[in-house]
Formats: C-alpha cells, structure tokens, sequence
C-alpha cells in the first residue's frame, strides 16, 4: 500500500473523531460528562407527568388535581423509562398515606366534601356543562364510580397501586418495591371489613357532580338512596353523621348558615324511619336565611323521629319510653349499628333496662328487630319466660356470648359449671342428651 491510501485513511478518522467531539460540546465549547450527554438526548416529558410529579404530598396536596391527571398517559409513558419509572414509584409512595388520610378518616373526607359542596352551590347554576366536567373530575376519589358513558372510575389509592406495580416491573425492583406499596395501602388498617365512610363519600360527590343547583328546589340522591337501600339506613345515617360531624336525627347539615351566610344551608334530608324499598330517598336541600334575620334553624322539611340509635348515648330512663310508644304505634325497633355494638353505649343501656325492668323486656320483645344481633333478644326471652331451649344450636352460642359480657365483659367467657350471674340471679345451663341445651332463671328477678 502506497503513501496516498493511508493518508486518506487518517483523513477520515480525524473527521469521525472530530465530529464526535462535536457533537459531545454545548455552546461555548465546554465538553460534557457522560451523564450530561445522556440527559440531553432524554425524551420531552408529557404534561401530565411533569403535573404528577409537582403535586405536593403535604400542605398544597390537592386531591382533585391529582385525581384528575389521566391515569393511562402516567401507565403507557412512565414505564417506557426507568429513571422516570424510578421518580412515579417515589413520588406514589410519598403520596399514598396522605391519599388514605383524606379518603379513609371521615374528618378530612367531611373537609373535602364541604368544599366541593361550596364549588356546587356557586358554580354548577352557571355551568351549563357541569356534569360533563366534574363527573370525571370527581369520579374514583374515594372509592370507584362510574363516570359518563357507563365506564367504571376505580378508586384513587387503587389506581396509584396499579401504576406503582407497572413502574416496578420495568424498574427492575418488581417484588421489593412491590411489597412496600403493599404495606402503605395496609398500614394502619386493622378492620376486616372496610368501612362506610370511602362509599358514602364518593356516593355524596357523584350526585353533586351529575346536578347542577336549581334555586328553592332539592335535589334528589340517587347514588346516596341506592347505597341507603343496600345497607339500611341506620348504617347511612349513621356515617353521614360521622362525616360530617352531626349527633341526632333529622336533616344533616354540611354547610351551616353561621361560617358561609351568603349560601345558607345546606342539608342531606333523611327519608322516614319506617321508609322501605325504593321510598327510600335522600335529599340535598338548601335555604337562603338572611344573615340579619333571627338566629334560628332552617327550614328544611319535616322529619321523623328516627332511629334511637342515631341519637348519641340513649339513658335507660328514655329506652323504657322509646320502648313504650313502639309498643303502642305497633312499631319495630331498629338493630343497632352491627360494628362493635357492645361497645355502643346505648345498647349497653337497652341491656340494662331489659334485665332490670319487666315492663320494658315484655315491650322490647314485641317490637324487636329480628336477626342479627340475636343475643340480647335471645336474654330477653329467657328472662320473661324463666327458661330458654334454642331452636338450633347456635343460638345457643349467641346466648352464651351475651351472658360472658354481661358478666364478665368477655363474649368467649364459658363459665365451667354452667352458672353466669347477673346481680342476685343466676342463670344455669343443663345438657341433656344428645347436647341439647336448656337455660333456665335460678333465683327471682326484681324490677
């Protein structure tokens, strides 16, 4: 090979090398890193993720905001990246106890949805396409809805987990990162069941998204009516009540008149007691009081007494009259709340009056709800009649659980010799053949 072949072969390296250098300098002719160089030639980032990743886990933390970013954009972007990927599942992780916070604990869910209620009353009058724009605004934050044209919205915390675990895979730290998502969606959880307050919530803010305020007129629930009717109204109302701070019956109030006197009120209205099936229907109504007039309660529509339960503690001396008048309206008691209701300080009460008193116990046992919770109606029986055989055997067990707490505070309490002792009675338990069972009064009850 001549002279000429090689010059021109160091001609062309110079040139690749040149262009290579080049091509590794900003303006100004600084040379960058390795890392710098990789950062220049990331891709641009969605608006929706660079707005999920601003959103502020503490005081500026807006629930709304982030529940309205568009999930699929975060799923099909995020985990095209692994350092992104890496970013989402730090930021979800910073997030998710406070989104457990505001859509679990009934105070920061009662805070919630007096605001979006304010964002009602002001806005929906004039907003021709309110429903279109908030039902998918408001959709899933508490728990899952179904949005315009029927598709199901699942509930925020789930969204984020879903997210989180595709973010995972394609960060490489799948089953790690995994268990740690896991255990801030249960930290803290305790119950078996999961509460009221997420369902009736979202139910609230679904029938404020899909009507818009007609002045002087309510506004029918049809998300709370069709929740109520599933799971009884003693359960509605009595989480309505926890959300938003209200003891006794009739309307619940969310906005009061006395902090917000250019709106009024406004009310969840309860439907009867003694409602059943589809007449069983909420309200949200609202008056104009003047902040002038005299200080007094809204009108708000009649209602029933309503349930004792719903009434905060109920002393033994008002159980024998609510006892008395359902006897003579030929009326039925309602069960309490099923949630711990032997820590329920007006069943403790009920209790009480049905051991001690025979009046109440005779009235209690003709207006008694019937199933579940059985053992103070099974105690009942026993004590008017002076012995009790259970029909089937777990009656029996029912009975059992009620006398161990009311003796000892312990419902697996199982005395060996068959005797629990109320006050100067006992009451004593025979097997007979075949393990039937017989409990009889040993002793004489005095009222």
């Amino acid at each position: 090979m001549g002279p000429q072949p090689l010059i021109l072969v160091a001609g062309a390296i110079t040139l690749v090398l040149g262009v290579y250098v080049g091509r590794g300098r900003v303006s100004g002719g600084k040379a960058l890193d390795p890392g710098e160089f990789k950062k220049a030639r990331k891709p641009r980032r969605s608006t929706e993720i660079k707005e999920f990743l601003n959103i502020d886990s503490q005081e500026g933390f807006d629930i709304e905001a982030l529940n309205s970013i568009d999930i699929r954009v975060l799923t099909k972007e995020a985990p095209a990246d692994k350092e992104l990927a890496r970013e989402v599942m730090a930021k979800i992780e910073s997030l998710i106890l406070r989104i457990r916070s505001e859509t679990e604990d009934p105070a920061p869910a009662g805070a919630i949805l007096r605001n979006k209620t304010l964002d009602w009353y002001r806005r929906s009058p004039s907003t021709r396409t309110w429903s279109e724009e908030m039902a998918p605004r408001w959709g899933g934050i508490f728990h899952e809805s179904k949005v315009p044209g029927g598709r199901l919205s699942p509930k925020l915390s789930v969204r984020m987990a879903g997210l989180h675990a595709e973010c995972a895979k394609a960060s490489g730290w799948g089953f790690l990162r995994g268990r740690a998502i896991d255990k801030l969606l249960t930290k803290g959880s305790k119950r078996s069941n999961p509460p009221l307050i997420p369902a009736v919530a979202q139910a609230y803010l679904d029938d404020l998204a899909r009507s818009r305020r007609v002045p002087d007129r309510p506004i029918g629930m049809e998300r709370i009516s069709e929740l109520a009717r599933r799971v009884g109204q003693a359960e509605m109302n009595r989480t309505l009540g926890q959300i938003f701070r209200h003891e006794g019956t009739g309307p619940v109030t969310v906005i009061d008149t006395r902090y917000n006197p250019d709106i009024g009120t406004v009310a969840v209205r309860p439907p009867s007691p003694r409602a059943a099936g589809d007449a069983v229907s909420y309200d949200l109504v609202h008056t104009k009081v003047s902040a002038a007039g005299p200080s007094m309660g809204p009108d708000l529509g009649t209602t029933d007494a309503g349930s004792p339960w719903e009434r905060g503690p109920v002393a033994q001396k008002d159980w024998e009259g609510i006892l008395g008048l359902l006897q003579k309206q030929k009326g039925k008691l309602e069960p309490p709340p099923i949630e711990n209701y032997r820590n329920n300080e007006s069943y403790l009460e009920l209790r009480a009056v049905i051991v001690t008193d025979e009046t109440a116990r005779r009235a209690f046992l003709t207006i008694r709800w019937k199933g579940k919770p059985s053992g103070l109606a099974l105690l009942a029986e026993l004590l008017a009649e002076g012995s009790f055989i259970p029909d089937v055997e777990t009656d029996g067990d029912y009975l059992e659980a009620e006398l161990g707490h009311l003796e000892k505070g312990d419902t697996n309490y199982r005395p060996k010799e068959g005797r629990w002792t109320l006050g100067e009675i006992k009451i004593v338990r025979e097997v007979a053949e075949g393990n039937v069972r017989t409990y009889r009064v040993d002793g004489k009850l005095k009222d």
